[in-house]
């Protein structure tokens, strides 16, 4: 019975130093966190927030303007000939608003991505420099999965090598 005991002693501290042997530093990051954190962040939503204010200081001034159309077209002593050129403009200025305000959308839109992208792509950097000068072989993205991993993990090249031998064994 002692030396059961022994034995399962023995094999649990080989068990303890094999798992400690391979024991991966994991760490976890919430890219959308410090996304809204960052100083380039809060710079990049500043910057988009004067971009959108922007323009909608030039829809403003356009529907005024188109408001303004509107009454002397229901304006009662407008003459009907003058009404119809009035009328074909506010057409005009109309379609002119319309077509600003999706390229002001679109406008903002790709900037946004834009700006999301670089900061997005700087952190990841900035992820791996942490990792590698930290030891850390893997982090996670608390929403979207793997963001880095030590290169010495990577056994890719072993499984292409020895997929290929078993590929070109069934070939013969």
């Amino acid at each position: 019975m002692k030396k059961y005991i022994l034995g399962l002693v023995v094999f649990f501290s080989v068990l303890t130093f094999s798992a400690n042997a391979f024991a991966l530093k994991v760490a976890v990051i919430d890219l959308n966190k410090a996304l809204q954190d960052c100083q380039a962040g809060i710079d990049a939503k500043s910057m988009l927030q004067k971009i959108i204010q922007a323009k909608k200081t030039v829809i403003d001034n356009k529907q005024q303007e188109l408001n303004a159309l509107a009454q002397k077209i229901q304006n009662p002593s407008t003459p009907k000939k003058e009404k119809q050129q009035l009328e074909v403009e506010y057409q005009t200025e109309a379609r002119d608003l319309e077509r600003y305000k999706a390229d002001a959308t679109d406008d903002v839109v790709s900037k946004e991505r834009e700006y999301t992208q670089n900061i997005i792509n700087g952190l990841v950097e900035t992820v791996k420099n942490i990792s590698q000068k930290e030891g850390i072989d893997l982090v996670f993205e608390v929403h979207q999965g793997l963001v880095y991993w030590n290169d010495a993990l990577d056994i890719t090249p072993q499984v292409i090598k020895e997929y290929n031998k078993i590929y070109e064994q069934s070939k013969k």
